[in-house]
């Protein structure tokens, strides 16, 4: 159980630093776009959509960890 906790701890951790990473790259990298408008400015902005990409990554991750365990048994 200790190496399933460090092994989901560390991966959660990279998993984030991966995450602010490709942001920080997707950020420095866009152009803003330059369109003049004549009517008003729109009341909403779309920041994206939310998903459980962590969540089924986590699920994923605990998976092949416990997979490679039960292999690993097996294999001895």
């Amino acid at each position: 159980m200790k190496r399933y906790l460090l092994f989901i701890g560390s991966f959660t951790i990279l998993y984030f630093i991966y995450q602010i990473g490709s942001g920080l790259l997707l950020t420095m990298n866009s152009t803003p776009e330059s369109s003049f408008t004549t009517g008003p400015l729109p009341q909403e902005v779309d920041f994206g959509s939310r998903s459980l990409s962590f969540l089924v990554t986590l699920l994923i991750a605990s998976l092949a960890y416990f997979i490679s365990q039960l292999l690993k048994t097996q294999k001895s």
